[in-house]
């Protein structure tokens, strides 16, 4: 695998016959088309960031936890909980409402940020964007532990500081410690032996 040809949008992006309303942890990927520097403005990150915090009220079920925005694209750990699922015996959680699928939060999330970027560029002349905010797609990762929890939480963390060697850097040059992560990412097995029988959508 070439890690460094490997774009955002050429993922293969939805896990197939993985429920997204089944609880789990996601490390998530979000560009902007054609590596666009959109989101480098201090205006537009306060804006993504403050939507991307509210979502929760949005959506009851959504946890959030670390977040970054990078000039031309964000990463961010979303988990998704079934509220009271532990209280109840298995054959009442069938009854309980699902939490909402991960396509439908991240769509909430480009559709807001989109309508607030458009008012942006209407009332205080931000950068004017071709077609899309975002790509049309974007990267999901089901977390499986807490190791790889906590080496996602310090790659997040620590990509502000790290940009020339970033992946989506169209100006920068990929590092063994960045190649290596990414590696570790997509070389995982696509489920976990714990959630193997998480109901399918249909």
């Amino acid at each position: 695998m070439n890690i460094k040809n490997k774009k955002c949008n050429r993922q293969s992006i939805r896990l197939h016959g993985y429920n997204y309303s089944y609880p789990g942890a996601y490390f998530i990927t979000i560009c902007t088309p054609e590596q666009k520097m959109l989101l480098k403005f201090k205006y537009v990150q306060v804006m993504i960031h403050s939507v991307w915090n509210s979502l929760p009220d949005r959506f009851p079920s959504v946890k959030l936890d670390e977040f970054v925005i990078m000039p031309n694209h964000v990463h961010a750990i979303l988990c998704i909980n079934i509220v009271g699922a532990d209280l109840v015996s298995a054959r009442n959680k069938a009854d309980l409402l699902s939490a909402p699928p991960l396509s439908r939060i991240i769509q909430a999330f480009k559709s807001i940020t989109t309508y607030k970027y458009i008012l942006g560029v209407k009332i205080n002349n931000w950068p004017m964007f071709n077609k899309r905010l975002w790509q049309r797609n974007y990267y999901d990762h089901i977390i499986r532990s807490e190791e790889s929890l906590n080496c996602i939480r310090e790659y997040i963390i620590n990509n502000p500081t790290r940009w020339e060697f970033d992946k989506e850097n169209p100006r920068g040059k990929i590092d063994k410690k960045e190649e290596d992560f990414w590696k570790e990412i997509h070389s995982q097995p696509k489920i976990r032996a714990d959630i193997k029988s998480a109901p399918t959508r249909r």
